[in-house]
């Protein structure tokens, strides 16, 4: 883990941990951390965006969440890398309030 801060739930660690070991995933790294109810699990990934050089997604805590950039190398895999994730933190819809 990479970014203004490594220190994360330990519920989102072992989820972080399991995304950097994906094949394809480069680095991760972790954005900004706001706090706020919401009402995913604590430890959930959701995709939020494509972007240059992978995706970002939101990390769920039970404390708020977090932004994290996933860099994805080659690019080619990103469509891998976002369904492992769908699948792994399938959930029956819903947004978050922040």
């Amino acid at each position: 883990m990479k970014g203004r801060h490594t220190s994360v739930d330990k519920h989102l660690k072992s989820n972080i941990h399991w995304v950097e070991n994906m094949s394809g995933v480069e680095k991760v790294v972790l954005g900004f951390s706001e706090s706020c109810r919401h009402k995913y699990p604590p430890g959930h990934i959701r995709f939020k965006a494509d972007v240059d050089g992978g995706i970002k997604v939101n990390a769920y805590s039970g404390k708020g969440v977090t932004d994290v950039f996933i860099k994805i190398e080659p690019i080619s895999k990103r469509e891998e890398v976002k369904a492992k994730i769908a699948v792994r933190f399938q959930l029956s819809g819903g947004l978050s309030k922040c």
